[in-house]
């Protein structure tokens, strides 16, 4: 389904077993776009005294892009440091999503403006009107945008999934829905609201004491596939009721 993105973020802890894994869920799945995510420069270094490198290699991402472009699938890199990005940022991704940290990096937005690539642009930190309207400025007349509303919370009451239409008005472009929230009938709430896109994170399996690093708002892979399959009966049905509704606006209209 084209409207999911699937985030395997660093969910695979920086192997690149792991990362393959998520990689073959998504060859195999009807999902058409996976991102990874690059992180800061500073995680990476405070992770590594840990004894934890969370970075996949360069040729991790170049074979993993090849593979998706033959089974005629996007690979996209959610980024928001333009330090760790310049590592990767020759490498041929299909999109890319910027992160709330960074949506005021000018020297990022002009990496990522020469790229001529689809962007996402999620507005959970520092997300704030005045600075969405400096981010659209740096990137200017770029119509290959969308904002996502991404509200990083796990109360239903503080979602405001209304703010999508808010947000389509105000700025006058797509808007999409990053989760960040661990209940999937959320994810079903979202259809009245019709995102233009809808990013969830992804976990492998259950597996006793083990954390993933996006653990609480990541999904498991055979619950992704229930969220796809129920998200497109949500759909419909709004879809129709929105139809029934304009069908009594007329009759009343011209009293039949």
């Amino acid at each position: 389904m084209k409207i999911f993105f699937l985030e395997a973020g660093i969910n695979h802890f920086g192997k690149i077993r792991e990362a393959d894994k998520i990689l073959n869920f998504f060859f195999n799945s009807e999902l058409k776009n996976l991102t990874f995510m690059i992180h800061t420069k500073k995680f990476y270094e405070h992770q590594k005294k840990k004894g934890i490198n969370f970075k996949l290699s360069t040729d991790f991402y170049k074979k993993a892009i090849k593979e998706s472009h033959l089974k005629k699938k996007r690979i996209g890199l959610s980024v928001c440091d333009d330090q760790s990005f310049k590592e990767v940022a020759d490498l041929k991704f299909d999109f890319y999503k910027l992160l709330g940290v960074g949506i005021n990096n000018l020297k990022l937005i002009s990496m990522l403006k020469s790229k001529k690539k689809p962007i996402f642009i999620s507005t959970s930190f520092n997300a704030s009107d005045q600075n969405i309207k400096r981010c659209l400025n740096f990137f200017k007349n770029n119509t290959r945008l969308t904002l996502l509303h991404s509200p990083m919370t796990y109360s239903p009451n503080e979602l405001n999934l209304s703010k999508i239409n808010v947000m389509r008005k105000k700025f006058k472009l797509k808007v999409g829905y990053s989760n960040h929230n661990n209940d999937i009938n959320n994810i079903f709430v979202l259809s009245a609201y019709n995102p233009d896109a809808i990013f969830v994170y992804c976990k492998q399996r259950k597996k006793k004491n083990r954390v993933y690093p996006d653990h609480r708002h990541a999904f498991y892979f055979d619950e992704l596939q229930t969220i796809i399959k129920k998200y497109s009966k949500y759909l419909m049905m709004h879809k129709k009721l929105k139809n029934i509704k304009k069908v009594k606006i007329f009759a009343n209209e011209f009293k039949i």
